[in-house]
């Protein structure tokens, strides 16, 4: 390339990719500059913390694998930034981005070298919506703060799937409000060149109608309207997506879009940044703590000390947290004695996820005044945490405004830049929901001061115009004279045109003024399915209940209120707000699959929340659409069976066949198994300390379910006590399981006790048996193996290996058959005999033969069944003592 040439380049830079690390990095950024095309179409600056006191030889490393020129920066001028190249940063420098150049910077205290977040926050600056971050695997947090900045800036920010990173704390520190993508290294070298790679769209004048047509499209899905934002931003940001989904044109993507439903999210994630922080506005913080909570907690205090707070659209819980700090530095030890809840509410499960767990990297909390960081902060995993006082008063859920029920008797709102989002309509529903909520305490709404909305002046009364701050008078506006504020008459869930028009026509008839009929629900059809429900549903076995797209409850069954532990009569309520215990997502996406497909969707043994001390019930769900009339409002049938047998009688077979299965193999333990059994038991010891940690984490997620389900229905007091009641269920399985532990060990003792005494008694016996005077020896089984003699049997046999062959082997010649005989006679007849015999032989050395008698006493030997299992001779030779005639037996059986 010419140096006019690389000149014109340089001019052209508009694109930026940082890149930060940490340990063990190394791997990962050769594997991500492998996948780099030679054709990147911009400049990446690499950041990685490595020791300061060592050489560094990443450079060197990624030039192996990498097909893009690497650069290292050096001190001197500034680097430019060149497309096409990769920029490698010393271990021992902190680097910052000024103008389309890189430049290294002196010590930074308290940052770790080179500080990513330091690199990404003056990227943004330079490059703003132009800037893609990218955090790898790493330990600690750093890049936090700073991808934060980024997204703020309009960039893009993608991090290495932690599931598959050496080391995950690093990208796992990010807030997912501020990741747009989550990657596999051996993808993000494509990603990477998708997004940054320029999509060529026309003029804005030509792209006018296409835009404004899909962001109508996607209004219609989100009830979010798009079109105040300025084209180009809008256009950047769709650009990117094009790239990502490998479209071409505007009209491409429109049509991508209209087929592919989870683009929209997608898409909506690319236009809103969710920008928060801890005290955010703190001159807002400040007002807040000065003026209005005062007064809420002298309120409070007539109130048996009680206050309600609900933060909107909490993204990752920074605002709700920064309230309990208020609260608590308010309150001082006073704290305990308040019951205060927070609720804390987003769309984003992803970002509630995040806020329940309360920790934060330290970098994110630098603005925080280190009292606020020492008081209420505990250090934890290289972070800070939310004391866990704190994090008990805060309650997180998944809400969607534009289908919320109300949390009743509020005493503040915060909702901070959120509306700025919503239609006008919606604005004034979400603003009708916020009265509702502050209007039986009269409380106050807190706004961001971009916001646009204004509250009506017959609803809320303007305290601070600087900050957004309104002082709650009345009910929301659908609320008519003489009728109460209730969910069901809001028609919490309809559009709030609709509402609108209902307390209308409310309002018309009251003054017998006939009102046009609008699409919908006549109130005649519904008390005609109400009659229905109490002349034909009522005796039903199954549950059953009717619905609107609203999830309002049209009618319900008794069974239905009773399988559901449903108290009241729940007509127009919500019914998944409604039924405790139900998992909400899964029960709200089976009803949108049945009313957007129009088919039948079952959900089988569904687990509802139990009440304290309660057992676990099951329920079996099938939502089905009504054959309507045409034209008719759309409405679903819900039949609940109870399932709670069902799954117990299985629970109970599969606990039988396993604790079979366990006796079968401990029957087959062999006696190796006794001397392996102390290292078994500390194996078992082991996996009951991981099953212990296994329930703690379940404990853990119990918590955060039971807090959804608190935020829903208020019953934070019988959650806790269900918690309590599963704790003590839960210590007590480990007693148990102890004590079975102490039972097998104390098994095992016996067992070894006992096989030492039968060693001891085996060894006495031998003892014995082979001081015996007379000649011993021991056959076995119906073959009379010689199983074992004594010493003085074996002077008789000499030297000869007799052991396991058959006694008619052993004594064979013809002045032993009858010997032999005998032997079997005794055996086969379970009688005991005995027999005198005479032996000549002529010993060695001597030419005269010399006769032996001996007596044998033959008995026979038995089994534990007390079956014949063998045979023991005792013979003895009188000869040696000379009382052959004296030993002549009587009655001698033989014969002789």
């Amino acid at each position: 390339m010419s140096e006019e040439s690389r000149e014109t380049e340089k001019k052209h830079v508009t694109d930026l990719v940082v890149v930060g690390s940490s340990a063990g990095g190394v791997g990962a950024l050769s594997i991500l500059v492998s996948t780099l095309r030679t054709d990147f179409p911009a400049p990446i600056v690499i950041a990685q913390h490595l020791d300061p006191q060592r050489p560094s030889s990443l450079a060197s490393i990624l030039e192996r694998r990498s097909t893009l020129p690497i650069i290292c920066v050096g001190d001197g001028p500034p680097t430019h930034l060149e497309v096409g190249r990769i920029y490698v940063v010393p271990a021992n420098r902190h680097v910052q981005i000024m103008d389309s150049s890189v430049q290294l910077q002196g010590d930074m205290e308290g940052r770790p070298r080179p500080s990513v977040d330091h690199l990404l926050t003056t990227a943004a600056e330079s490059f703003g919506e132009h800037l893609v971050a990218v955090i790898l695997t790493g330990s600690g947090s750093d890049g936090a703060a700073g991808a934060v900045e980024v997204k703020s800036a309009g960039g893009v920010v993608i991090i290495q799937n932690p599931r598959t990173a050496q080391y995950p704390s690093m990208p796992m520190s990010l807030p997912p409000t501020a990741v747009d993508h989550v990657a596999e290294l051996e993808q993000m070298g494509q990603l990477l060149y998708d997004i940054v790679q320029d999509v060529k769209l026309p003029p804005p004048e030509k792209v006018e109608d296409p835009l404004r047509d899909l962001l109508a499209f996607v209004t219609r899905h989100t009830n979010i309207d798009f079109q105040t934002y300025k084209s180009t931003t809008i256009l950047r940001r769709i650009t990117r997506r094009m790239a990502v989904t490998h479209n071409q044109t505007l009209n491409d993507y429109a049509q991508y879009v209209e087929t592919n439903p989870e683009e929209i999210a997608e898409l909506v994630k690319a236009f809103l940044i969710k920008v928060t922080g801890f005290f955010r506005d703190a001159e807002a913080f400040e007002y807040l703590k000065s003026a209005i909570l005062p007064l809420l907690l002298e309120q409070g205090r007539e109130q048996g000390r009680v206050l309600r707070l609900w933060s909107a659209g909490c993204a990752t819980g920074e605002e709700a947290y920064s309230l309990a700090i208020l609260l608590a530095d308010l309150l001082g030890p006073e704290l305990p004695e308040w019951s205060i809840k927070i609720f804390a509410t987003d769309l984003d499960e992803g970002a509630i996820n995040f806020a329940r767990r309360g920790f934060y990297p330290p970098n994110v909390l630098n603005d925080l005044p280190d009292d606020y960081r020492a008081r209420f902060f505990e250090h934890a995993d290289q972070g800070l945490r939310i004391s866990k006082a704190l994090r008990q008063i805060v309650i997180f859920g998944q809400q969607d405004l534009s289908r919320g029920v109300p949390f009743p008797r509020i005493d503040l709102v915060l909702c901070r830049n959120l509306l700025i989002y919503l239609k006008p309509e919606m604005q004034q529903s979400v603003l009708d929901l916020f009265a509702y909520s502050l209007y039986q305490s009269s409380g106050y709404l807190f706004l961001g001061k971009a916001e646009t909305a204004r509250p009506s002046k017959a609803t809320f009364e303007l305290v601070n115009k600087k900050w957004k701050i309104y002082h709650c008078t009345s009910g929301p506006l659908t609320l008519l004279p003489g009728q109460s504020a209730s969910p069901a008459y809001m028609g919490i869930g309809m559009p709030y045109s609709e509402r609108r028009a209902r307390a209308q026509r409310q309002a018309n008839s009251t003054i017998n003024t006939p009102v046009p009929q609008e699409p919908g629900i006549a109130e005649g059809e519904i008390a005609q399915l109400r009659r229905f429900n109490e002349v034909m549903l009522r005796y039903l076995p199954a549950g059953v209940i009717i619905i609107d797209r609203a999830y309002r409850i049209m009618t319900i069954n008794g069974a239905a209120r009773r399988l559901l532990g449903i108290r009241e009569i729940a007509n127009d309520q919500d019914f998944l707000h409604t039924v405790r215990g139900l998992p909400y997502a899964q029960v709200r996406n089976a009803i949108d699959t049945a009313f957007r497909e129009r088919s039948t969707v079952t959900l089988s043994e569904l687990e509802l929340d139990t009440s304290a001390g309660g057992s676990s019930r099951y329920v079996n769900l099938a939502v089905m659409i009504m054959q309507a009339e045409a034209g008719a409002p759309d409405l679903a049938i819900i039949s609940v069976t109870d399932a709670t047998e069902q799954v117990q009688t299985r629970r109970r077979l599969e606990a039988i066949q396993a604790e079979q299965t366990q006796l079968v193999n401990e029957l087959s333990v062999t006696n190796k198994r006794l001397g392996d059994m102390n290292k078994e038991l500390q194996d078992a010891n082991e996996e009951l300390q991981a099953t212990n940690e296994e329930l703690m984490l379940t404990q853990e997620e119990l918590q955060a379910t039971n807090e959804e389900f608190e935020a829903t229905n208020e019953e934070l007091q019988a959650t806790n006590e269900e918690l309590e009641t599963n704790n003590e269920e839960v210590q007590a399985t480990n007693e148990e399981l102890q004590t079975t532990n102490d039972e097998l060990t104390a098994r095992t003792h016996e067992l070894q006790e006992k096989s030492k005494e039968i060693t001891s008694e085996r060894i006495r016996l031998s003892e014995i048996i082979s001081m015996a005077p007379p000649y011993i020896m021991l056959l076995k089984g119906p073959q009379l193996l010689v199983e074992n003699f004594n010493p003085r049997y074996g002077e008789l046999l000499g030297e000869r290996d007799i052991i396991g062959h058959p006694f008619d082997n052993v004594f064979g010649g013809a002045e032993m058959v009858e010997f032999v005989e005998m032997v079997h006679n005794a055996y086969k007849t379970n009688q005991p005999l005995t027999t005198r015999q005479m032996l000549t032989h002529v010993p060695d050395g001597r030419g005269e033969p010399t006769e032996s008698h001996f007596i044998h006493h033959i008995a026979p030997l038995h089994d534990a069944e007390g079956k014949v299992d063998g045979v023991v001779i005792y013979t003895e030779n009188f000869s040696e003592r000379g009382e052959v005639e004296a030993a002549e037996p009587d009655g001698d059986q033989s014969g002789k």
